[in-house]
């Protein structure tokens, strides 16, 4: 459990903001799960990539595409969920703006490297 994490429960409104190229992002992790809640400008891409942990997406609005090494290609709308199993290679790109959900296990430490000590992922 990271050092910080003082209350197990936890207000959306109250997490800090991770201002990004793309958006902005609220994150909360313990040692074996992360979640994050973020807002992606529409029209932003995110290029391919691949990480060994395990992803799965909710999309609650907007409209993205993405692209897989396995082959598989889709068009997502709001209500689409996407398990990315670790290892697979894979390209979004964001056709309007967009609320995401996102969970990775482990957690994404190489995004949020404060993830190690403060639930928030920031660094003190």
């Amino acid at each position: 459990m990271p050092q910080n994490l003082t209350t197990l429960i936890h207000q959306l409104d109250g997490l800090p903001v991770h201002k990004m190229p793309f958006g902005e992002m609220k994150v909360l992790g313990g040692e074996q799960v992360m979640g994050f809640w973020a807002k992606i400008n529409g029209g932003s891409h995110i290029p391919a990539h691949s990480h060994p942990n395990e992803q799965i997406t909710w999309l609650m609005k907007g409209k993205f595409d993405y692209k897989f090494s396995t082959g598989e290609e889709a068009t997502c709308e709001a209500g689409s969920l996407v398990l990315i199993p670790g290892g697979v290679e894979h390209e979004v790109w964001y056709r309007e703006d967009c609320e995401i959900v996102e969970f990775f296990s482990p957690p994404r430490t190489d995004m949020f490297p404060g993830l190690v000590d403060n639930p928030y992922g920031l660094v003190e």
